[in-house]
């Protein structure tokens, strides 16, 4: 039987800059049989010419025309107009992987579900990839023939784009997109509850956009059309689950509108002026009186808050705790002081204390809130000795010099003070206050004096204002370290820094590892050699790539030697292109692990030598062989882009330093910044001067970096002054300068000149300075 076919609908206004990208994902899927039915809701940029292109060139592809009805309507109108077997909307302004409908297509065959679902990314240019937060939860793993009953969780599914609908199903059910905004959750949740069965996919088939403007911070966030959408949105949905859901899924669906759609209505009180003040109360009364289940007492203090100021209609204190949360008061969690006549509570600052009708202890924090929170912002090896920097602190407590910080090194039992310098940092509310240190671990005295249970772990000890604290140091925050160095602990031991389940950081090690030492770049090949620890008569390399494509295998060259077998192996670079395609849609990049497959077994290469990346320029791709965050030798094929290898702040300038490639030589190279709350940026040029063997540097001086003190838009609250990221032309894209993990080493740098704090850090792969 013919493979059914999937029409792919397509709305789009205003989106010339995006919609390219967007199209250009979806003709590329490697499952062929498609429509695609685009709708030009009346779009006044050059949307529709870019649109015409593929109509042009890909017979799969047409257009159908409207008048500007809005995004609802124009899928309405793209759904009547299909004729596939399956149906899935596309938002003109995101992505979609090349095995998305494949996978789900599949999926859906053979479960005979009504709908399947995928897990999603979000991506955008600064911030590069990350899981989608909202799909978090709902895609974790990958479940067939399950329903909404079944998992209420799924009430949290409210976007229509992640999804591969059977058409008759759709058909049925008559289902069809209100002329609002917010117009995808009405019909997904009844299509949800309407379902036979829900397929869910944990693979990422969907990458979602964010604009450098934000979500949350666009103009029309608080305009009263907007909101009153998303109040007959709320209230659509909540009819819906009133007659089809059962208790859990209402009270799930309550508290999920409790914790958006509430938050986002009594947040307009920031905005809105005297005259529409009591409209919005109106609004905002209509929505909360609907949420019968909606446990406010699970929610933070400051939505309690605003709970109960919206049901005293208090207006004033509405607008006090609008205008906190939007200045960043509660960033990292408001600071609190001890009460004098209950110790073991905390008043905490938010406005409003001794007028609220709230109950008084929603104005305060319990003993246990006051938890520990650790991360780690630079690992270095130095004269012998492993250079652990972080910050520890108490959740709403301001860190002073007089607070205790004191960390261990936990070796099974055992706890090995380590000796600490405290330094400043910049803390949880976003300022510069003792809370952070230095830790040095002299692994090679403990080796000597100790059996070491491995991993290592780090155990934290904080005291604040009487409060002590202890808990595992954490790994994880933006500019962490991602690649920290590792190394050799005698002959045949290697130990790495690195996150353990969660973001646990821990030293871990490798006993006789099989160990990649050299690398060498050629024409059309990269060659690799190195050592295996024992006794091998054949060994291969193989590249392990996706299905339906075959591994790539080479057999390696082998050396007997006292110790071992020395290995050397030849990658031919147009066999691990052959078949090839990116399979993120926005960096078009791929990783292939490696393996060197002996008579011993299989195992990964530890690079112990890493300086940069060994690349190949191939056509228009480029196939490096690089490292993990573990320290294993991984392989990527990416397009021709140029890619940062050294950073460093000097006194008077950020001096960066790189790779460029002949087939693809950048037009320019700017430090941008994004101004918060637009899709607008400021640029200064890097000046980079482009050598003739591929390498490039570029040299700025810091007082270009520092905005002026009269910008017209402030940044966003917490955040740097400014927050500068690499950019780079090539051709007609514009796109952030990668920090190889040779460069992400050298990270994070900081320096205080100016009366500034300059820092060189890369967030999500990217080149950064930013500047506070």
């Amino acid at each position: 039987m013919p493979d059914p076919l999937l029409s792919v609908v397509v709305p789009f206004y205003g989106v010339e800059a995006y919609i390219g990208d967007c199209l250009e994902s979806i003709a590329a899927q490697n499952y062929r049989n498609i429509e695609v039915v685009m709708i030009d809701d009346g779009s006044l940029d050059g949307s529709r010419e870019v649109a015409q292109q593929w109509v042009d060139r890909d017979d799969r592809f047409r257009i159908i025309t409207q008048e500007n009805a809005g995004l609802g309507p124009a899928r309405n109108t793209g759904t009547a107009n299909s004729n596939g077997e399956y149906l899935t909307f596309i938002d003109s302004d995101d992505l979609v992987t090349r095995h998305s409908f494949a996978m789900m297509m599949s999926t859906i065959e053979y479960s005979g579900s009504s709908l399947v679902l995928s897990n999603a990314r979000r991506f955008s240019r600064t911030s590069g990839v990350r899981q989608s937060w909202t799909h978090q939860e709902i895609a974790r793993r990958t479940v067939l023939g399950t329903h909404i009953l079944e998992r209420p969780s799924l009430v949290r599914d409210r976007m229509v784009w992640n999804k591969l609908y059977r058409r008759s199903f759709w058909d049925d059910h008559g289902y069809a997109f209100p002329a609002i905004r917010y117009e995808d959750y009405p019909v997904t949740l009844k299509a949800h509850l309407d379902a036979l069965t829900v397929d869910i996919v944990s693979s990422h088939c969907y990458y979602w956009r964010e604009r450098e403007s934000g979500d949350s911070i666009t103009q029309q966030v608080y305009k009263y059309g907007n909101m009153l959408d998303r109040v007959i949105s709320a209230e659509a949905v909540l009819d819906i689950a009133d007659s089809q859901g059962s208790p859990a899924v209402r009270q799930r669906l309550h508290n999920y509108l409790g914790e958006i759609d509430f938050v986002s209505l009594v947040q307009a009180f920031s905005a809105v002026d005297d005259a529409e003040a009591q409209p919005v109360l109106d609004l905002s009364h209509r929505l909360v009186d609907r949420l019968t289940h909606f446990n406010i007492k699970s929610r933070p203090r400051l939505d309690q808050l605003q709970y109960h100021a919206l049901k005293a209609n208090d207006v004033d204190l509405l607008r006090e705790l609008a205008v906190f949360r939007r200045d960043g008061g509660n960033i990292g969690g408001v600071l609190a002081t001890r009460k004098r006549t209950r110790p073991w509570r905390f008043e905490a600052e938010f406005p409003g204390r001794g007028r609220s009708t709230a109950p008084r202890t929603t104005y305060e924090y319990p003993i246990t809130s006051l938890v520990q929170t650790t991360a780690v912002t630079d690992v270095r090896w130095r004269e012998g000795h492993l250079a652990v920097q972080g910050v520890a602190e108490i959740a709403h407590l301001a860190t002073d010099a007089d607070s205790d910080l004191r960390i261990n090194l936990v070796n099974g039992i055992d706890r090995h003070p380590l000796p600490v310098r405290r330094i400043d940092a910049v803390d949880q509310h976003a300022e510069r206050t003792p809370v952070g240190f230095e830790a040095l671990v002299d692994i090679d005295r403990l080796a000597q004096e100790n059996t070491l249970v491995w991993p290592l772990r780090f155990e934290v000890e904080t005291t604040v204002k009487g409060i002590h604290r202890v808990g595992n140091l954490r790994g994880a925050r933006g500019g962490s370290p991602s690649f920290p160095p590792g190394r050799w602990l005698g002959p045949g031991e290697w130990v790495q820094p690195t996150k353990a389940a969660g973001t646990q950081f821990t030293l871990r090690n490798e006993v006789d590892p099989v160990v990649l030492d050299r690398t060498e770049v050629g024409d059309d090949r990269i060659t690799l050699q190195g050592f295996i620890p024992g006794t091998c008569r054949h060994a291969h390399l193989v590249v392990v790539r996706r299905r339906p494509l075959e591994d790539v295998t080479v057999a390696c060259e082998l050396e007997l030697t006292r110790d071992g077998t020395r290995f050397a192996v030849d990658l031919p670079i147009a066999a691990v292109l052959a078949g090839e395609a990116p399979d993120d849609p926005f960096t078009l990049s791929s990783a292939r692990r490696l393996e060197l497959t002996t008579d011993l077994g299989s195992f990964p290469m530890l690079w112990t030598t890493y300086r940069h990346d060994a690349a190949v320029e191939d056509g228009d791709r480029l196939v490096s062989l690089s490292r993990t965050a573990y320290g294993a030798a991984v392989l990527h094929h990416t397009p021709l882009r140029p890619s940062t290898r050294t950073l460093e702040i000097t006194q008077d300038a950020v001096e960066v330093g790189g790779a460029w490639w002949r087939g693809a030589p950048p037009q320019w190279m700017n430090w941008r910044r994004y101004i918060p709350g637009t899709d607008d940026h400021v640029d200064v040029d890097a000046s980079p001067v482009f050598s003739d063997d591929g390498s490039w540097t570029s040299r700025t001086p810091l007082g270009d970096l520092v905005p002026p003190c009269d910008v017209e838009t402030s940044v966003a609250p917490g955040a740097p002054a400014a927050d500068w990221t690499l950019f780079t032309k090539i051709g007609d894209a514009e796109v952030a300068v990668a920090a190889e993990p040779g460069a992400i080493q050298q990270m994070p740098q900081e320096r205080a000149v100016l009366g500034r704090y300059f820092t060189a850090l890369s967030i999500a792969g990217t080149t950064r300075t930013q500047v506070r």
